[in-house]
């Protein structure tokens, strides 16, 4: 993840945008374990780029990219989130432009014209462009067909300035260790830049072969920088046996997980093909595994390390014990900011896709928000010196309570492992995992 940087303010962006811009970064720190951007060196300077981006996380999937980079990234978004004049403003101080579609009840081509034409504009003046040609989100780790309207805009842009406009399509993959929860990883894979100018005068001789072949390029690109389960039937098997399975060491870096996670997947689609019969078997035995987990609350790495003996877990529980009223002012001084969000997205947001971005940017305000009431109260009833140092502090409070509350959970996930391994389906389901184990160390 970048660091920290606040020469942003200096720039000659939107005001609205550096707000989001701020509000973004402190939330990517927080919300996420690790975040790496693996080749960035790769994108070409002093030229017009447009990234071709997956899309599994709504709006999320825009503000990660929009974080790495220090110039505005302008984004194409649905045409009806436009139509009120309030939000039409709004959103076009986040560098934001309308794409309509049939269902608008316009004419497509004359309002699109009026898009394109600006993305044109914005590319021969060397900006940066975001482009989801899947151009709709699902959460499922899957590239579904690619629309052709990214390519259109990149060879038009040449058709409107000259061949020799510096332009390059940038495939760019984000792979989610988990869509939905914090403290997960995240992985920004960049592919080898595409130069526009190469598909030319393809576009000259035949402008709609060359649109086809250059999309079929995007997506071949594309899919080779992320996790591509293509066997929907058995999809949550696969996500399971990809991310639930412990093949990989602790800690490790989200590039090497990310490899790891695509040798495996290789390795699957291979055996499906190749040994049907054992293929479901495979899948038979990683069904029995998750449905155990899920039933007993633990993790299938427990059963490569199983928890240490009953004194030690009685030990560590009565540490945690010892501990707990530290916990609970964490709690109190942290508690109220993380649940709203949640509570928020889970029972009004009714598409999973959003839940991530507004967890995020919510939970930011709301801390901001809470410390400051905290703050000003301890002034008020107390110092302000005392105010101060406990705005200091807060943020270390956070970091502590949360470390104590994975804790807790995983000794909570050792207690229920010793008593799920009496169950009289654990050898059975032990003996599964070790045939997924083996066929796939």
């Amino acid at each position: 993840m970048r660091k920290f940087w606040i020469g942003y303010w200096f720039k000659n962006w939107y005001f609205a945008y550096k707000i989001a811009y701020a509000i973004v970064i402190i939330g990517s720190r927080t919300y996420f374990k690790k975040f790496k951007y693996q080749g960035k060196e790769k994108i070409p300077k002093n030229a017009g780029i447009i990234y071709a981006v997956n899309h599994q996380n709504a709006f999320l999937d825009a503000i990660v990219i929009a974080t790495q980079t220090d110039a505005p990234l302008n984004f194409l978004a649905r045409a009806d989130i436009f139509k009120k004049k309030i939000a039409n403003k709004i959103l076009r101080n986040f560098y934001m432009l309308p794409v309509y579609r049939q269902r608008d009840g316009v004419n497509t081509i004359e309002k699109n014209k009026i898009t394109f034409d600006d993305c044109h504009e914005i590319l021969n003046q060397k900006g940066n462009l975001v482009i989801f040609p899947e151009g709709n989100h699902n959460y499922k780790k899957t590239l579904r067909p690619l629309k052709k309207g990214l390519a259109r805009i990149a060879l038009g842009t040449l058709s409107k300035f000259g061949k020799e406009t510096p332009l390059y399509i940038i495939p760019l993959g984000i792979d989610y260790e988990s869509h939905f929860k914090m403290n997960s990883d995240i992985l920004l894979n960049v592919g080898e830049p595409i130069k526009v100018s190469d598909h030319y005068s393809k576009f000259i001789e035949n402008s709609v072969d060359a649109i086809n072949k250059l999309t079929l390029k995007i997506a071949e690109d594309l899919e080779s920088l992320i996790i591509n389960i293509q066997d929907i039937e058995n999809y949550d098997e696969l996500y399971y046996l990809l991310h639930g399975f412990p093949f990989l060491e602790k800690n490790q870096d989200p590039k090497r997980k990310f490899d790891l996670r695509k040798e495996k997947l290789i390795k699957a689609e291979s055996l499906s093909t190749q040994n049907p019969e054992d293929y479901k078997n495979i899948i038979t035995d990683v069904k029995i595994v998750k449905s155990f987990m899920s039933k007993h609350e633990i993790k299938p790495y427990l059963i490569n390390k199983p928890p240490s003996s009953y004194l030690v877990l009685v030990v560590l529980s009565l540490i945690l014990l010892l501990l707990s009223p530290f916990h609970l002012i964490g709690l109190v001084t942290n508690y109220i900011p993380y649940k709203i969000p949640v509570w928020f997205v889970e029972n009004k947001i009714k598409d999973k896709h959003f839940h991530a971005s507004l967890k995020q940017a919510m939970g930011v305000l709301l801390f901001i928000f809470y410390w400051l009431l905290i703050t000003l109260s301890i002034t008020i009833f107390k110092d302000w010196s005392y105010g101060i140092i406990f705005l200091l502090i807060a943020p270390i409070i956070a970091m502590v309570n949360f470390r104590y509350w994975i804790i807790l959970i995983k000794v909570k996930a050792r207690w229920n492992y010793k008593s799920a391994s009496k169950n009289d389906e654990f050898e059975r389901t032990k003996e599964a995992f070790d045939r997924v184990q083996k066929k796939f160390s």
